[in-house]
């Protein structure tokens, strides 16, 4: 039965979703403020226009109220970012990532093309282990200092990691929102992250180097003198940023066992939700900081984005526009399932590199679902397609991605120079470009002998 639609609740619930993008890629609106205001006025519009829903209890016609604008899986998404935010938050202020990042930079002697090639690695795990955001954060902060001392230029570094936390973005369930967005609208497990997406990741991570060693051969140097570069990142000290050594190793035993309780979530029979947030606040418990505190050095933005998203998304599907898009795409799309996810990589990964890509996993993951449901196509491979899409995508513009605009912005407040458009599809536009042909291969793997 074909989806009809209410031309004028389509219309009011269509002007509030573009208004809102707008306001979400536009860099002079806060773009929590612009989720929040335009998730309040759909929670409005959908309210006073008495909108229409069928009742799964009693299968009668009734109108909407704002519990219909919230579902428990999205405020499932929420505890999981919520309690990963205080388990990087303690971590963090524990000096883990510090220690980690310091010994890393030692590990490479001062030698550039080392440096190289040992932060992207290390960049691409605690994207995988925390979030692309933070990785770009403590990698990108010490690879500005560390070039400072070895008189380097930062950006082929900087450029390299924020393509490693695309790479990195596909590790693990909870290396990027997207993953976590798209894994609980399809139902994947974190061991399947592990299993599918590392991987492939390795892969990206060697087609990377190769990329950028090659495209910055003439400004990655061959030091004159190797043991002058040793002496000057010797002079680091991992443990600067350590102040209290019980909590150091308190902290590196709870994020393990986190993500132990992770990767075995299904035997435990706990959600990836109530592991994140348990783990979280035994991490409170330990570090002896008062809860508030913690609290008050949260990303309160982040979360409340989240829930502005999410209450439009629903708007959206309340109206039926999510099942008309399904409808459509089902009539357009081939019948095999390996097509069909290869032509939804490319294209979630073109709109990912315009708009966030957050954005696009949330709007387009629910009508993915449906389509694979509808049209018999694996739900698996379109999800992976949907996964790959999303993060690669976003390192396709400066945009694309939040890791993405928080490099570029510590290395223009370190240096002052910017890097246009450009110049960044020259370099991470390329990569993308061969990262998206390999996944489409994986793809084919995928489907033959995987799934």
């Amino acid at each position: 039965m074909a989806v009809e639609l209410d031309i004028l609740n389509v219309s009011i619930i269509l002007v509030i979703f573009v208004l809102t993008y707008i306001g979400i890629i536009h860099h002079s609106i806060d773009k929590t403020i612009a989720a929040v205001i335009g998730a309040m006025a759909a929670s409005i519009a959908i309210i006073y226009m008495k909108i229409q829903i069928e009742d799964p209890d009693t299968g009668k016609f009734i109108s909407a109220t704002e519990e219909n604008l919230i579902h428990f899986e999205d405020l499932s998404i929420i505890g999981l970012i919520f309690g990963t935010l205080i388990l990087v938050e303690v971590s963090q202020e524990a000096g883990v990532f510090h220690y980690l990042s310091v010994n890393i930079l030692k590990a490479t002697k001062g030698d550039p093309k080392k440096l190289l090639r040992y932060f992207g690695a290390l960049t691409m795990v605690l994207s995988a282990l925390v979030n692309n955001i933070s990785a770009m954060m403590i990698v990108g902060s010490l690879t500005l200092i560390a070039c400072e001392r070895l008189e380097l230029d930062p950006k082929p570094y900087i450029i390299t990691e924020l393509s490693m936390t695309t790479v990195g973005g596909i590790i693990t369930l909870i290396s990027s929102v997207p993953n976590i967005i798209v894994a609980q609208i399809f139902g994947l497990n974190f061991t399947s992250f592990l299993l599918i997406g590392a991987p492939f990741s390795i892969i990206a991570m060697i087609l990377n180097f190769m990329i950028f060693e090659y495209i910055f051969r003439n400004d990655i140097p061959v030091p004159s003198d190797p043991k002058i570069n040793e002496a000057k990142v010797n002079e680091f000290d991992p443990w600067g940023a350590v102040t209290d050594k019980g909590l150091f190793y308190k902290s590196i035993i709870m994020l393990s066992l986190t993500i132990l309780g992770f990767v075995f979530s299904a035997q435990l029979g706990l959600s990836l939700a109530v592991i994140a947030i348990a783990g979280g606040l035994l991490m409170v418990l330990i570090s002896g900081e008062k809860l508030d505190k913690i609290m008050s050095r949260l990303d309160w933005g982040l979360i409340a984005f989240f829930l502005g998203l999410f209450v439009l998304i629903q708007a959206l599907a309340i109206v039926d526009i999510l099942d008309y898009i399904a409808e459509k795409l089902v009539a357009i799309l081939p019948n095999d399932s390996l097509s069909s996810a290869i032509i939804l990589l490319w294209f979630v990964s073109i709109i990912s590199g315009v708009v966030d890509n957050i954005v696009v996993a949330a709007a387009f993951g629910p009508i993915l679902y449906e389509v694979s449901k509808s049209a018999g196509l694996s739900p698996d491979l379109l999800a992976w397609a949907m996964i790959f899409g999303a993060n690669f995508g976003g390192g396709l513009t400066p945009i694309g991605a939040p890791s993405a605009v928080v490099g570029l912005a510590l290395l223009y407040r370190k240096t002052g120079e910017k890097i246009g458009w450009g110049e960044f599809i020259k370099t991470q536009g390329l990569a993308t470009f061969v990262r998206l042909i390999f996944a489409s291969a994986y793809l084919w793997f995928l489907s033959v002998f995987i799934f």
